[in-house]
């Protein structure tokens, strides 16, 4: 009976269910569909993820229903005027069309569904729409127009990006310089200009830059100034974001311009002639379906007019305007163009404050190998992992953590260090006239003629993943047990690259050059926990007893989804003091103020990259110099440059679609200062 209870259900309620579910789809993607260029959190990403994939299947599996069942009966004839409202769904929204890179060259696939969708629509059009009337036979093909264009613009889009190259040899305008005066939609406007050079940066490709005519105000442009610049990146890439994973790269053209107009026009019509098909009241339609028809119907016309606005109202609409300005320059035309601009679409796009969306979402990724070492081993997500042998897994997930700013440093204090170092004449000599980075922390140590001494096979002439490990324990060694007063500010920011890096390596090393080892901190890290729980708290075992409340069961999920990243309590800051110690106490080589070759105890064994780190931190401790730390964050700096330049352009187009990596934003700043250089331009 129950069986039979949920078959007839079905029957009865299942494509009005499945529609409903698959218009519902294209609302979330909508409300959150552009949150993604900012970052979300991991329950959100599922939930869209499974919204990407579910909205398309859903609409697939309706549409075959369709073909099927509908039309058996007059009062059910309404089912299949549904069929092109799923074409409609498959169009997708504005803001979403590729939920990962790889889904942007699957477009011919996406082309071959376009195909068979459609044929499917027009067969249960033709099969069960024949004696439905006029009116509603006119509504139908409004809306398969429409669905028909919608599925096409979508699909036109991801061969878009899948094909986005810039032009190779192209003359584009010259470089302009930023203002300190500058406002954020002022820079908005500036990175659309500007937009060439990030797109060369991501298909390898070369822009050809006109030579910038001599300008009397010249002396009082600053290019780079700290701030602006880092907003001027991030709004780039957030551009970026919108051609690669949106439909923006087809919305802003005369044929998309075409597009919104058809879909808008027939949803309307249809909207319409179906009104009044139902005044007539010649009619057996079921309420509910008619109620369906209309949610359909107003939904639409609804998704297309915010579609509409949103294009009209977006800093690629304003770009196109004032760039037709320029073309038409001191004609009546131009004024017209600026006037719509200045006063008319600037107005409106004022309140909304575009600009502050674009920008990123300011949290950088932190792990701390110490941290990791001194963790309470007797949490319930630490128990459950080790039983089911994904203990690696679990601690990665749940202590990482992030630096969005504390009380000693701010994100705008750490990219202002950042900024200042990139532009030292060191520095400025290794960016400015190469268009890509060769070494990775020798540059630097080769230098400074007081750290000659220093161990360069540690950046030179081993893997990058290893001399990550050896510097990243080498450099929380140093702190701990340096002397020195080091300013607070440069401590942080040391120590946040060191972990910043670290994440990286372990949670996502497809954003390093060479071949991704994930394993190649685990053996340092797991002989570094053994020396805690042995050496240090003295008992093998006391770090598995179950703690007082560990089973609580008001804590249970709160533990669970809480990440406890390294920039935590003073209590595991202690910890990680107290692990520091015992290791440079005791576990480094005599003499490693000498070491400057690569080590034996590295040949076809990676267990002593930990002894390695303490014989560095010790070599660094020894010169004694007050400016060793400034030498461990250029260190620190060159890395990440030359993993920036080195990293798969696919892997920073990726990382976008997650709110984007700070490393992204390092590497697209050193393409503008490149091409600064590049064009003579005084900074």
């Amino acid at each position: 009976m129950a069986a039979g209870g949920v078959s007839h259900l079905w029957r009865e309620w299942g494509i009005q269910s499945l529609v409903l579910l698959s218009f519902a789809l294209q609302v979330l993607l909508l409300v959150f569909g552009g949150m993604r260029r900012c970052g979300l959190s991991t329950s959100l990403r599922v939930a869209l993820w499974l919204a990407y994939l579910s909205a398309d299947s859903t609409a697939i599996y309706t549409l075959g229903h369709l073909s099927i069942t509908s039309g058996g009966s007059r009062e059910h004839q309404l089912a299949a005027f549904w069929a092109p409202f799923l074409l409609l769904h498959l169009g997708g929204p504005y803001n979403v069309t590729a939920y990962a890179l790889e889904d942007n060259r699957l477009w011919l696939r996406h082309l071959q569904t376009l195909v068979v969708q459609v044929l499917g629509a027009a067969y249960v059009l033709y099969k069960y729409m024949a004696d439905s009337g006029t009116l509603l036979q006119l509504a139908s093909i409004s809306m398969f127009v429409a669905g028909i264009v919608k599925y096409g613009e979508r699909t036109w889009a991801l061969k878009r990006a899948n094909d986005n190259k810039s032009s190779s040899g192209k003359a584009v305008g010259p470089y302009e310089l930023l203002r300190q005066d500058m406002g954020d939609d002022e820079i908005l406007l500036r990175a659309h200009s500007q937009f060439a050079i990030c797109k060369s940066g991501f298909d390898d490709t070369k822009v050809v830059m006109r030579p910038k005519p001599p300008d009397e105000d010249s002396p009082r442009l600053f290019p780079f100034y700290d701030e602006d610049i880092f907003k001027l990146v991030e709004m780039e890439l957030s551009l970026m974001y919108d051609t690669l994973y949106t439909k923006a790269a087809v919305i802003h053209t005369w044929y998309g311009f075409c597009i919104h107009s058809i879909s808008l026009v027939g949803t309307s019509a249809a909207l319409c002639l179906f009104r009044l098909r139902l005044s007539r009241g010649d009619h057996a339609y079921k309420r509910v379906d008619v109620a369906i028809s209309y949610i359909l119907l107003a939904g639409a016309l609804v998704l297309e007019v915010i579609s509409a606005c949103r294009a009209v109202l977006s800093s690629w609409t304003c770009c196109f305007v004032l760039r037709k300005a320029e073309d038409y320059s001191g004609s009546t035309r131009a004024a017209w163009l600026e006037w719509l601009h200045y006063y008319v679409l600037s107005s409106l796009r004022k309140p909304l404050k575009p600009a502050n969306r674009r920008l990123w979402r300011g949290t950088i990724g932190q792990y701390n190998m110490l941290h990791l070492c001194t963790r309470d081993r007797t949490g319930l997500g630490s128990k459950l992992a080790a039983k089911i042998g994904q203990e690696d897994w679990w601690n990665k997930l749940h202590f990482s953590g992030t630096f969005c700013g504390s009380d000693s440093l701010s994100m705008q204090q750490l990219k202002g260090l950042l900024f200042k170092m990139i532009r030292q004449d060191g520095f400025a000599k290794l960016v400015g006239p190469l268009s890509t980075m060769t070494t990775r922390g020798s540059f630097i140590l080769e230098q400074k003629q007081a750290f000659k001494g220093v161990a360069k096979w540690t950046v030179l002439n081993i893997e990058l993943d290893e001399s990550i490990v050896i510097w990243h324990i080498a450099t929380d060694l140093f702190i701990w047990e340096s002397k020195a007063g080091h300013e607070v500010e440069l401590i942080e920011v040391t120590r946040v690259l060191s972990n910043y890096m670290m994440f990286l390596l372990v949670a996502k090393p497809a954003m390093l050059p060479g071949r991704e080892r994930r394993t190649v901190h685990l053996t340092p890290s797991r002989i570094l926990e053994t020396i805690w729980r042995v050496h240090i708290l003295g008992d093998e075992d006391k770090s598995v007893r179950a703690s007082p409340g560990s089973w609580n069961k008001c804590c249970v999920l709160k533990e669970l989804f809480h990440h406890e990243g390294p920039n935590g309590s003073t209590i595991t800051q202690a910890q990680r003091e107290k692990l520091a110690e015992t290791l440079f106490a005791n576990w480094s080589y005599e003499g490693a103020q000498q070491l400057d070759s690569y080590p034996e105890v590295l040949e076809g064994s990676r267990d002593e990259l930990y002894t390695c780190a303490s014989n560095l931190a010790k070599q660094l401790l020894h010169l004694g110099r007050p400016d060793t730390l400034e030498l461990i964050f250029s260190v620190w700096v060159e890395m990440m440059l030359y993993a920036a330049d080195h990293c798969p352009r696919d892997s920073h187009a990726r990382e976008l679609s997650n709110g984007g990596e700070f490393i992204t934003i390092l590497w697209l700043l050193v393409q503008h200062w490149t091409y600064v250089y590049k064009n003579k331009i005084a900074c």
